[in-house]
């Protein structure tokens, strides 16, 4: 079965990447991932339960990255199987530059899926997967748009709570030069 999809995202390319490559911004993103674990470089256990109206359950597999090219494409190899059935295959996700200065994120799955999930069919399975991973993708924006939003807070609040570099190497060269010409104050 091939999955294919097209998601556009307004994060910078380079940070989609990080998004769908990071393990824990992977769990936090994508509904129902209850375990992503690195067992070996590139190796992830990962335990997926599944909710939905046609068919529940929890499938346990794995997540190979089999190729990595930051920040344009991962292609991934997906395996597990649950009381639902089987899916085992290979996902290949593409990013480009958007033209709103976003990313446009494309994703292509060849999927072979048996029991109880293949019984749905494939619009069905389709429907399913696209819902997933638009909801995995508009986290993973509020996810950034909050982590942006803390920085640009953090980045507004430090020059309060702290001199600038600059300021304070300018401090330290003018008491240097006072020590100099003998002119510093001494308490």
């Amino acid at each position: 079965m091939r999955i294919d999809g097209t998601e556009v995202v307004s994060i910078p390319r380079a940070t989609a990447f990080r998004g769908i490559t990071d393990p824990e911004l992977l769990r936090a993103c994508t509904p129902g991932l209850t375990r992503l674990d690195e067992t070996t470089p590139g190796h992830f256990d990962a335990v997926l339960e599944l909710q939905l109206p046609a068919i529940n359950g929890r499938f346990e597999g794995s997540v190979d990255f089999l190729e990595r090219e930051e920040p344009n494409r991962v292609k991934l190899r997906v395996k597990g199987k649950g009381a639902p059935g089987f899916v085992d295959g290979t996902a290949e996700i593409k990013l480009e530059d958007a033209p709103n200065g976003g990313t446009k994120v494309v994703y292509v799955a060849e999927l072979q899926i048996g029991g109880q999930v293949a019984r749905l069919g494939q619009r069905m399975i389709f429907g399913v997967t696209r819902e997933m991973a638009g909801q995995f993708f508009e986290q993973l924006e509020r996810h950034y748009n909050q982590t942006k939003w803390r920085a640009e807070q953090a980045a507004a609040a430090a020059p309060s709570a702290r001199p600038s570099a600059a300021m304070s190497g300018f401090q330290l060269a003018w008491r240097t030069l006072l020590n100099l010409l003998g002119l510093s104050r001494r308490s």
